[in-house]
């Protein structure tokens, strides 16, 4: 039986890949239509000619591995977007592999399968799938390493090594994945007594030599090419809100945005008019299906190991696999607690945290939130599954951290939908399970007809992607109207409020300069440009209508995507 299992599963997985290039390259291809325009992209494609020996107007201050690895196809020849819209591709492969993985330590081969396919097309996904962001690069690293350290515990030592590469690879991809951690952490204490086991001398003096020399390579190359370590500052930065301008475009106080806006990021038959100007499926009009899968998603939280209902789960060999090496109970915290004092605990930490969350500091809550969780699995460890439970976490973690900061962007919550598709199948299961239906392959067959409704919805939804970014487009135009304007252009300087963005175009350095933040610094835009000597000035989303000692030499003369060139007189 296990051998069949196995068998189905290495079938299954190798479909899901052959299956996702090729959706994947459906994906490129439209990306390749649509174009760039977000500010990011631009500079990791900057980034990336610098590490091609080619310094354009590179900012290593952001994380730099998706960077150095779109520099090798850089380096042969292949300088364009396609380039990185092609290694994005094959991260989100990737990350689908991983996922379809992570749900076989929990489901059957088949329900994994149709779930890694379904998470695939939900909405928020598509839009970034391989747009060249590091939101699904990062999050195929932060899952590759919380599986391999499941892999870890369950089988052999060896796998922490690498989960341990993939954490700084998914760290140094973005920083913000760096909070995988806490997850990984979780799912190791939880499994203490396993661990322990493990760290022998031999084994612990080998982690600690991996982990030193990683930690020297990597403050060396920083300390050399920089003179300091970015992600330093930047974790200081995130911690606090205050450190965020309202100028920033994303900048929303309310904390229950995410939450709000689920079902927009779920389904949606098209994106939003706003799309193109806002890069965001906030925008989006929701279908009613997007409400059926957070309604399951809620039960299967609900319902997580009949916790309420004093007993253990009704396995259904139809969807569930039993878990590997629990050995349980073990005692998570090696005291002996009255369970009334535990309850009593975890009420009033929920409290602390909810206080501190909003008043405080959202480190706090998330550790207060990790301790809550824990405390719990220490009160029902006989019946919560742990990979359950590391999907409550994944989701919790992530709403905490992206719900406090100032800034909210859409893509930031792109890793709790892989808790929300894990809980819609386990919600369906618990539903079908409760009504005491015979027919225990019910569940999968509605888990079919889910993807089969899913799947028009995400045909429609790609469609309506499928066409140029029009600012994109005008912003191009107006850089191979420069190189003809003045053949000599490299060697003035110039200026825009989308610098990376024409750093890019242009192969070169060009100075970025944003009239609303200066203000904001009371300083103007004037003033600026006299100090860096610019001879042009680009104004690609500002809408000005004159600039002093600065004549207006091109206009595309449109309203939806203005864009003008300011020639000094």
């Amino acid at each position: 039986m296990k051998y069949i299992h196995e068998k189905m599963k290495s079938t299954l997985l190798v479909i899901l890949i052959v299956l996702m290039t090729l959706y994947a390259g459906i994906l490129v291809n439209i990306q390749k239509i649509i174009g760039i325009n977000y500010w990011d992209i631009f500079v990791y494609l900057n980034n990336a000619m610098l590490f091609s020996n080619i310094n354009i107007g590179s900012q290593l201050s952001v994380p730099p591995v998706l960077s150095l690895i779109v520099a090798i196809p850089f380096r042969l020849g292949f300088i364009s977007e396609t380039s990185l819209f092609i290694v994005s591709g094959i991260f989100f492969i990737l990350l689908i592999a991983v996922i379809y993985l992570l749900f076989n330590m929990r489901f059957t081969p088949t329900v994994s399968f149709i779930g890694s396919l379904f998470f695939s097309m939900l909405s928020l996904v598509v839009s970034w799938s391989v747009s060249g962001s590091t939101d699904i690069p990062s999050l195929t690293f932060s899952m590759l390493a919380l599986y391999l350290t499941i892999l870890g515990v369950r089988k052999e030592f060896k796998y922490y090594y690498l989960a341990f590469l993939c954490f700084v690879l998914a760290f140094l991809t973005r920083y913000s994945a760096g909070f995988i951690l806490l997850v990984i952490l979780s799912f190791l204490i939880m499994n203490k007594k396993i661990v322990l086991e493990q760290l022998t001398k031999k084994n612990i003096i080998k982690l600690m030599t991996l982990f030193v020399i990683t930690i020297l390579i990597i403050t060396g190359i920083y300390l050399s090419f920089q003179g300091n370590i970015p992600f330093l500052s930047q974790i200081v930065e995130v911690s606090s809100s205050t450190s965020v301008s309202k100028v920033n475009v994303g900048y929303d106080l309310n904390p229950l945005y995410y939450i709000e806006l689920l079902p927009q990021y779920l389904t949606s038959l098209s994106i939003s008019t706003f799309y193109e100007n806002n890069l965001s499926n906030s925008y989006n009009v929701p279908t009613i299906f997007s409400y059926v899968i957070l309604l399951f998603s809620a039960v299967g939280i609900l319902f997580i190991s009949n916790v309420f209902f004093n007993k253990k789960d009704e396995f259904n060999d139809e969807i569930y696999v039993c878990e590997e090496n629990q050995n349980r109970p073990q005692n998570l915290l090696n005291i002996e607690i009255p369970k009334k004092v535990k309850i009593g605990i975890v009420i009033v930490l929920s409290l602390i945290s909810i206080i501190s969350y909003l008043h405080i500091s959202y480190i706090i809550t998330e550790v207060m939130f990790l301790i809550i969780v824990l405390l719990f699995y220490d009160l029902y460890e006989d019946k919560i599954n742990q990979i359950d439970l590391l999907m409550i976490i994944l989701m919790g973690i992530y709403i905490i951290l992206h719900s406090y900061h100032p800034v909210k962007v859409d893509r930031y919550i792109l890793p709790i939908l892989i808790p929300i598709v894990y809980f819609m199948i386990k919600g369906l299961t618990d539903t079908i399970t409760k009504i005491h239906l015979k027919n225990k392959k019910i569940p999968l067959i509605i888990l079919i007809i889910f993807l089969i409704i899913l799947i028009p919805i995400n045909i429609s939804y790609i469609h309506s992607m499928a066409h140029p970014n029009h600012h994109a487009y005008e912003e191009e135009k107006a850089s191979i109207w420069i190189k003809n304007y003045d053949p000599n252009y490299s060697n003035n300087n110039i200026s825009s409020d989308r610098g990376v963005t024409f750093s890019w175009y242009l192969k070169k350095y060009v100075y970025t300069t944003i009239p609303r933040v200066l203000k904001e610094n009371n300083d103007t835009l004037e003033n600026k440009l006299n100090s860096i000597e610019a001879k042009y000035y680009i104004d690609s989303s500002s809408n000005l209508t004159s600039i002093e000692g600065y004549e207006k030499i091109y206009d595309n003369n449109q309203t939806d995507n203005h864009l003008a060139i300011y020639q000094r007189e």
